[in-house]
């Protein structure tokens, strides 16, 4: 039984599939140059396109945020005609100003900007202490 498979599977031959495509292919470039040059090609084109994205998108980046801060620009702008805020009296803005100028200016007290150093009478710290950094040697 065993060699009567053995002799169908010897017997048997594998189909040959051709596509009249790679036939083409191989007689116009059999060592496969071509096919390799273009393969090269197709590599370095998408890895320069991805350097040249890749350097230039914050420039991207500042394109679009500048569009979208002009777009938001003009629709306050628009939203501001609508309001007409009533003006406000020149000797309430200065009153105002006033008294926050004092109030930011009075906040802070002065200081003599004088640095003073006093020396540490324990000098010793067992996180600076060499003993605990050395490790027993195997005898």
């Amino acid at each position: 039984m065993i060699s009567t498979i053995i002799n169908i599977i010897m017997a048997a031959r594998p189909l040959q599939v051709t596509h009249q495509s790679a036939d083409k292919i191989v007689e116009l470039d059999p060592y496969g140059i071509g096919m390799a040059l273009i393969a090269m090609s197709v590599v370095f084109s998408v890895l320069a396109t991805t350097y040249l994205i890749f350097k230039n998108i914050s420039r991207i980046y500042d394109f679009v945020t500048k569009r979208t801060k002009k777009v938001k620009a003009k629709l306050q702008q628009k939203e501001a005609d609508k309001k007409q805020v009533e003006d406000v009296p020149t000797e309430v803005s200065a009153a105002i100003a006033m008294a926050l100028h004092l109030y930011y200016n009075q906040q802070h007290d002065m200081e003599s900007l004088k640095l003073t150093i006093q020396k540490v009478s324990k000098m010793y710290s067992p996180w600076s202490s060499k003993i605990y950094s050395m490790r027993q040697s195997p005898k």
